[in-house]
């Protein structure tokens, strides 16, 4: 009697199941190692962006008001800014490359409308709001009831978003408003789970 050699069928489909789940996990991690990269990509340009802003407000302090309008706002050109109702774009203020004349609320609507820009060009939306200045939390030991009060100063945080993530702050989506679908953070500023966004505290 002659017995076979070689390999049998079952070897064969063993070995290409083992091959084909072996080429599925490098593939998996390929795509999450890529996102990974989207990811840190887009939030060095978050930060690029809102470090410009952040130096803008320095710059002018006395518009941050103005400035937080205008970011906030939907709008490419505000003519109310100041008593004076010329309309200000990101181009305003300058001619030719020659600055001109402006208030402080004109330069600041300026700079947040090129902020605005200069983040939608690279795939940001971009807002501010203030940062949570009062934090209480109770907490009871030995049956015992604390209150913890936490407060802090009135800064501005701004945020940039991407994806389908808005750049505010808020407890629960507004489901009727499509602005508010998916916020940044809760208004104590956490991150919400799998929000893709970046926030900076400024002035």
């Amino acid at each position: 009697m002659n017995s076979q050699k070689g390999i049998g069928l079952i070897e064969v489909l063993v070995a290409l199941m083992l091959l084909a789940i072996a080429v599925l996990g490098f593939t998996a991690m390929q795509m999450t190692a890529v996102k990974a990269t989207d990811e840190s990509l887009m939030r060095t340009r978050a930060l690029t962006v809102l470090r410009g802003a952040a130096e803008m407000m320095r710059a002018n302090i006395d518009g941050i008001p103005a400035f937080k309008t205008a970011i906030n706002g939907t709008a490419t050109t505000l003519t109310n800014t100041d008593t004076s109702n010329v309309a200000i774009t990101k181009d305003s203020c300058m001619t030719g490359g020659t600055p001109v004349s402006c208030t402080i609320k004109q330069l600041a609507v300026k700079d947040a409308l090129t902020v605005k820009q200069y983040a939608t060009d690279n795939g940001l939306n971009v807002g501010m709001a203030t940062c949570p200045t009062k934090r209480t939390t109770t907490t009871s030991a030995s049956g015992v009831a604390t209150t913890i009060s936490t407060v802090g100063q009135d800064r501005q945080c701004l945020i940039a978003a991407w994806g389908d993530t808005d750049p505010i702050f808020l407890d629960t989506a507004v489901a009727s408003d499509t602005t508010k679908d998916k916020p940044c953070a809760n208004e104590d500023a956490v991150y919400n789970f799998g929000a893709q966004c970046f926030i900076m505290e400024a002035y």
